[in-house]
């Protein structure tokens, strides 16, 4: 496969060799941190931190509202949260497209990332102590308690609470997700083509 074939690709089904241009660069003006484009190329969203962090935060809500005695460990809630919302945005985005691309092969690549947050997701709960009765809790929490929150750095897992509740009508977080951070990419794109151009003092010369 050729560079410019792998270019075509959705970013999440581009082979690991493949690097995306950065730019003609020796002074040419930066281009737009969003575009049109690579807005509707988020795919699936599972390697966008702007969209797993808000499904992961809310996952996290959603447990400790079931089980709060969890709340003494918020590094194993965290990554428990990443590895569920990456693994629900896969599966969302293979049930929308099918496991099959347009050329008629699998869709091994994201199988294969299915597979390996699925794995993850499964050692955090056995490390967070969670039996096969909080394993049926966490089937209904997946279908109905997966909503938007912001995951901060600290972890504050009282204010994830909060911000999940407020979501809990929402009937399709993952799609909301992605529409959320298209929507964000359109603002950032407008702002850039509104944003006057620096300029050009390289040819300016002093007067003396």
């Amino acid at each position: 496969m050729k560079a410019q074939e792998a270019a075509a690709l959705p970013p999440e089904e581009r082979p690991d060799w493949y690097r995306p241009s950065q730019g003609a660069g020796n002074g040419s003006t930066a281009a737009p941190r969003f575009t049109e484009d690579n807005a509707e190329q988020l795919g699936s969203g599972y390697r966008s931190p702007r969209v797993y962090s808000q499904l992961a935060a809310a996952l996290v809500a959603g447990l400790i509202e079931q089980r709060p005695d969890l709340t003494a460990h918020p590094e194993a809630l965290a990554s428990w949260g990443d590895a569920e919302a990456r693994a629900a945005l896969l599966r969302s985005y293979l049930d929308e497209h099918g496991m099959f691309g347009d050329d008629g092969d699998p869709r091994d690549k994201l199988l294969t990332q299915l597979d390996r947050f699925e794995r993850r997701a499964a050692d955090a709960r056995q490390r967070l102590g969670l039996d096969p009765r909080s394993e049926a809790e966490l089937a209904l929490l997946r279908a109905k308690a997966l909503r938007e929150g912001q995951l901060t750095p600290a972890v504050d897992l009282g204010q994830l609470a909060e911000t999940g509740r407020a979501a809990l009508d929402n009937s399709d977080p993952v799609r909301a997700a992605l529409e959320r951070v298209r929507a964000e990419a359109e603002v950032d794109r407008a702002t850039d083509l509104t944003r006057p151009a620096k300029p050009d003092t390289d040819d300016e010369r002093s007067t003396t």
